[in-house]
């Protein structure tokens, strides 16, 4: 239905500011189209940054509106990870609809990149316009959830509209009943039936083909380690 246009490619300088610092930032192009983005701006009255503190943070940027609307996107709540007031990561997020607690191991946010649309679909949904409106409608950011370490390196990156879920205190997510390890990509099985305790979590797994697996995997949170439980 669409195809990938681009991550963010910023070639300005970047003027930002979180709570009274100010700090400049030239971010370097990774691939080949050159996206227009001015003047991020941290929202001071929102999160402040801990200048001082490595701790990860979450803070608010309005985006230039040009730029939104060239790509067909009206949102006001895109945000960037800082650490002691400086921006650590490119990439433009949003707080999802899942529990974003940036003080977990890992956690989740919705990751926006270009995309384009394909023509026809376009067309479908706007079968009323000129084809030079639909080639405008064409471009938009599209959200995919993302899951993210404490230290703000992206672990891993879904396709739109897969749904992932991080079991909270433990190094490991489930989509589609399909349990990976994030560090190293390890499958351990497809389940809907878990049970877990302050330091494991029990999966059932009575039918999978590799025969030593089948039984009720018992997987520890922190280092992803499994054995099966009798």
């Amino acid at each position: 239905m669409k195809t990938e246009c681009n991550s963010f490619h910023i070639t300005p300088i970047v003027l930002c500011q979180v709570g009274n610092l100010k700090y400049k930032s030239l971010i370097k192009a990774q691939k080949m189209i050159e996206v227009q983005m001015f003047n991020l701006a941290v929202q001071p009255h929102l999160h402040k940054a801990d200048v001082g503190s490595s701790a990860l943070q979450l803070s608010p940027i309005q985006v230039n509106q040009d730029y939104l609307n060239e790509w067909n996107n009206n949102s006001n709540d895109f945000v960037c990870l800082t650490k002691n007031g400086e921006l650590i990561s490119k990439s433009l997020y949003r707080v999802g609809g899942f529990d974003c607690d940036i003080k977990q191991d890992y956690f989740m946010l919705l990751k926006y990149v270009e995309a384009i649309y394909e023509f026809d679909f376009t067309q479908k949904c706007y079968p009323e316009k000129s084809r030079k409106e639909l080639e405008l409608q064409r471009k938009h950011l599209e959200g995919r959830w993302c899951i993210i370490d404490k230290n703000g390196v992206e672990k891993k990156e879904f396709d739109q509209f897969k749904n992932p879920y991080i079991k909270k205190g433990s190094c490991f997510y489930s989509i589609d009943s399909n349990y990976y390890n994030i560090e190293t990509g390890e499958f351990y099985c497809n389940s809907s039936k878990s049970m877990e305790s302050s330091e494991f979590i029990f999966l059932e797994n009575s039918y999978d083909k590799d025969l030593s697996k089948r039984g009720v995997m018992k997987i520890n949170k922190k280092d992803g380690s499994w054995s099966l439980f009798s």
